[in-house]
């Protein structure tokens, strides 16, 4: 297996998931993740012009999807991907703390 040590950009996240899902399916989920989590005055309503990625936003991706076939998430990843659910499981908003 190869170690996943980062997402950057959306053409990443279609071919490491285009075994498991369509790229439209993909496209409309990660469009959705960043249209609920990046500010209103950035993208209002084109989430679809955003190429870059934010990790919290692959974390979500990932969260929601699993990891990619035949890879396995670096210990950075990983660990990021702990902290997003524990802090969801407790309720808590990863992105609006970080905007603070």
């Amino acid at each position: 297996m190869k170690e996943l040590h980062n997402i950057r950009t959306k053409s990443q996240l279609y071919r490491l998931y285009q075994s498991q899902m369509p790229e439209r399916e993909i496209r409309d989920e990660i469009n959705e993740i960043i249209r609920e989590n990046r500010a209103k005055n950035t993208f209002p309503a084109r989430p679809h012009f955003a190429r870059a990625l934010r990790t919290i936003e692959v974390i979500t991706f990932i969260d929601a999807n699993g990891t990619p076939d035949g890879y396995k998430l670096s210990e950075e990843l990983q660990y990021k991907l702990s902290e997003y659910r524990k802090e969801v499981a407790a309720g808590k908003s990863v992105l609006k703390q970080k905007k603070i």
